[in-house]
Parts: C-alpha cells; sequence; structure tokens
C-alpha cells in the first residue's frame, strides 16, 4: 500500500521535474527547434510507439490469416492429443443462486474425457449451498463442492483453498455465469503442451449484449481485447489471463506460488507473475467462453475501477521484474507491456498538461493547447483502427458496420477510461486503504429477458 503510494507518486513527479529541468537547462537556441513543453514530446514518443505498435499487430494477424471474418476458414479441426491431462474445474461461488445450475449443466456437457468440477462456495447467504449440494449428490463422480468456513475470503482464496484438495494436473478457472462449448478443453488442451507454457486464456464474450446499449459498446470492447490478445499471442508478447475461461498448468502455479490473495486483480497479477518468470501464457481464439457484462453504469464503473486499481498495482510491484536488469521478459514482451502502460500514463500526462496550459493561460504565456487535441486525436484514431479491426474480426460484421461500431465505442471510450484511470491514481496515491473487490450482479435467462 504505502510502497505502491510512494513508487507512483516518484514516478509522475520524477518524469514531470526532469521534463522541466531538461526545459530550463537548454539553450535558447534548441527550444527554437523543440519549443516547450517538453512533456508533449515524451507523448509524442508513447504515441509513436502506438503506432508502430499498431502495425505490428495487423501484419502478424494478417499473415496468420485472422483477418478472415470466420476462424473456421483457418482451421476446421484441431490438434489432436496423444494424452489427455487431467482438468480440475474451479468455480469460485458468492451468492449465485440465479445463475450457478446453469452453469454446471453447461460444465457437466464438456465432452472432455477426465475432468472434475470443483464448486467453492464462498460464504453465500442465498441459495447457493443448497444448489451445488444438490449437484454433488446427483454426480457424485464429477462434482466436488466445498464451503469456506474461515474469516478469510474472495477469489484468489477460494482458488487456492481448491487447488489444496484437487490434483488435477491442469486447472481451469471459471465465473458463476460462464457457458462454453462442449468442445471447449479439447480446443484449450493443445495450447498449453509446450514446457514453457504456463497457461492459456480463451477467448470472452458478452452473453447479454442485446439487452441494451452499454452491453452492446462492452460487447465490441472485448472485441477489441480479443484482438489484441491475439495480436499478443501472435508475437509472443505478454498474453493475458482474464479470470473467466482459463486453463493453467498445476506445476506453474506451484512455480509462482499460487494466486495471491491481497490483490484485487488474481488473474492480471498472475499473468505478470508467469512473464517475470519466464513462462508464457497463450491465447486460443478458437475456444469461447461467454459471460455477463454489467447492465447500467454505476456496476460497470465499480467493475472497471477494481480492475484498472488492479492491474496498475501489480505493474508497480513487478516493474523491475519487468524492465529492471534482471529480467525475464523477451523483448517482445517488454515493449509490448510498456504500450500496454502507456492506456496509463497518456491520461494522466494530459491530464497534468492541461492544467499546466491553464496555468500559462492565466499568466498571460504562450498556450500549447492545440498541439494537446492534435495529440488526443491520433490516440482517439489510433484507437479507432484497433476496435474496427477487433470488431471485424471477433463480431464478423461488415468493414462498414465495424467502423460505425468502433467509432461509438470509441466516444464511450473518450468518456469513460480517462475518468477511471485519474480516479484510479487518486485512489492509489491519496486513499490509505486499497480498493475493495464487489461482486458483480448476475442475472437468470429469465430476468434478462425481462429488462
Amino acid at each position: 500500500m504505502l510502497f505502491d503510494r510512494i513508487f507512483l507518486a516518484s514516478l509522475i513527479a520524477g518524469t514531470w521535474a526532469l521534463i522541466k529541468l531538461v526545459e530550463e537547462l537548454l539553450p535558447d537556441r534548441a527550444l527554437h527547434y523543440l519549443p516547450k513543453p517538453l512533456a508533449l514530446y515524451a507523448v509524442i514518443v508513447l504515441i509513436v510507439a502506438m503506432v508502430f505498435h499498431t502495425i505490428w499487430f495487423a501484419v502478424s494477424q494478417r499473415r496468420k490469416g485472422f483477418f478472415k471474418t470466420k476462424f473456421e476458414a483457418i482451421d476446421k479441426t484441431f490438434p489432436q492429443l496423444a494424452a489427455y491431462p487431467s482438468v480440475d474445474i474451479f468455480v469460485p461461488l458468492h451468492n449465485e443462486e440465479k445463475v450457478i445450475a446453469s452453469t454446471i449443466e453447461n460444465l457437466l456437457a464438456l465432452n472432455y474425457p477426465s475432468c472434475k468440477i470443483y464448486l467453492i462456495n464462498d460464504h453465500s447467504v442465498d441459495l447457493t449451498a443448497q444448489i451445488i449440494k444438490k449437484y454433488q449428490e446427483q454426480f457424485p463422480d464429477k462434482v466436488k463442492s466445498f464451503e469456506l468456513n474461515s474469516d478469510k475470503r474472495g477469489k484468489a482464496y477460494a482458488l487456492n483453498f481448491a487447488f489444496r484438495h484437487s490434483n488435477g494436473e491442469l486447472i481451469a478457472v471459471f465465473d458463476a455465469d460462464a457457458k462454453v462449448s462442449p468442445d471447449f478443453l479439447l480446443k484449450m488442451v493443445p495450447y498449453i503442451d509446450a514446457n514453457d507454457v504456463a497457461a492459456v486464456q480463451s477467448q470472452k464474450r458478452i452473453s447479454n449484449s442485446k439487452v441494451n446499449y452499454l452491453t452492446r459498446l462492452q460487447e465490441n470492447e472485448y472485441c477489441l481485447d480479443n484482438y489484441f490478445q491475439c495480436g499478443r499471442d501472435s508475437v509472443k508478447g505478454h498474453v493475458e489471463l482474464r479470470g473467466n475461461g482459463q486453463l493453467i498448468k498445476r506445476s506453474a502455479l506451484e512455480i509462482v506460488g499460487l494466486w495471491d490473495e491481497e490483490t484485487l486483480t488474481d488473474d492480471l497479477e498472475l499473468s505478470t507473475r508467469f512473464v517475470v518468470n519466464g513462462l508464457q501464457v497463450r491465447f486460443c481464439k478458437e475456444a469461447i467462453t461467454f459471460e455477463q457484462a454489467p447492465l447500467s453504469f454505476r456496476s460497470l464503473l465499480i467493475q472497471r475501477l477494481r480492475w484498472c486499481e488492479g492491474s496498475l498495482r501489480r505493474y508497480l510491484n513487478n516493474i523491475l521484474k519487468l524492465f529492471g536488469p534482471a529480467k525475464e521478459p523477451t523483448l517482445s514482451q517488454q515493449f509490448d507491456t510498456f504500450v500496454f502502460l502507456s492506456q496509463f500514463a497518456v491520461p494522466i500526462w494530459l491530464f497534468l498538461d492541461v492544467l499546466s496550459e491553464i496555468v500559462r493561460y492565466l499568466t498571460e504565456q504562450e498556450t500549447h493547447l492545440t498541439s494537446l487535441m492534435l495529440i488526443s486525436f491520433v490516440i482517439w484514431v489510433i484507437t479507432l483502427v484497433n476496435l474496427t479491426f477487433g470488431i471485424r474480426i471477433y463480431r464478423q460484421f461488415s468493414w462498414r458496420t465495424s467502423i460505425i461500431r468502433a467509432f461509438e465505442t470509441n466516444m464511450y471510450f473518450l468518456t469513460v477510461w480517462p475518468l477511471i484511470v485519474l480516479l484510479t491514481v487518486r485512489k492509489i496515491l491519496f486513499s490509505r486503504t486499497r480498493g475493495k473487490w464487489h461482486r458483480t450482479e448476475h442475472y437468470s435467462d429469465v430476468e434478462l429477458g425481462k429488462v
């Protein structure tokens, strides 16, 4: 907590002070060619990196044929397995009576020859316990349930508890609202076969995308994430676990010390620990996990603030391991991580620059608001291009429809993401407490039909 606060404050203040110092030390002749504020040039460096990153991902995926609108056109078959490693399926639960029965039925339909479902009830006060007990009694060879009775709670603790009471070679993790196809594991397992691969993440989609306009925007957002994940996998970059629909080697978990029970985002934190230990995470585009999206803006904001804080804190804790001298990550993973970090850096930088320009205006000095607007527009265009590619591939729309969907989703990004980043930075810098985990509300099919 204190380390995160001091480290983040030092990064922001140190970088800003260095730029201002250079501005003062540079001779006037140099500043004639590099007009103030020099902070703009630092942002431009990030933009150049983002442009190169966009081209790199597009070219690498184009070479692999992923710009075709149907993955079935690429390869209709999946690698045959010489052996089928045992899979333990972990489903942590907290007050999930509305969705858990249908999820268990869905997982029971998996056609993988050796898998067992572990249902971990984390202090539920509804009918969750009765429902999972019924399935354990009905399918004793396939389903096992646990009740967490200690004072500890949370998804990471539930996963660690189940890990210590299981013995499968591979661990699959699903949320209570997950829905997958029967051949899900048959598609996923071949990706994890290599010795240096620790885990594989499936493609994620929104199951309730047609409920309202906000859920449709989130579906488009997931298309962008899938596109980035596929790009990272294509260039052996920093693929990340997404908490739902992931498959992990037991041996890899033992190497890194299982899930971190203190983090807000156990999946992202685990992904980074795999990378800094020289282990790879893959992305399986053929396997799809459907999950529910928040229906209201308030629920969305709470969820994304947790995601953003957890993601930023795991980078603060691991940044020296990612970019330090004794580093395991490859150059591709480092560059990919650097560009991802720019998503946090640019809103902060532009915010500070706007404040600086306001002060300059009030003190009747030359302002550079036109440059700020141009930089913001370029970033917006870069995001629009990536969104268009993602929606085109993962929603299989025409280019025209993909561009329209990307445009409206980009406006949503412009509104929500800077706000989330600034609120997260404020939280880390000025709050003495870590953000709390808030359960995302799930709805039954009947309830969604009435919305």
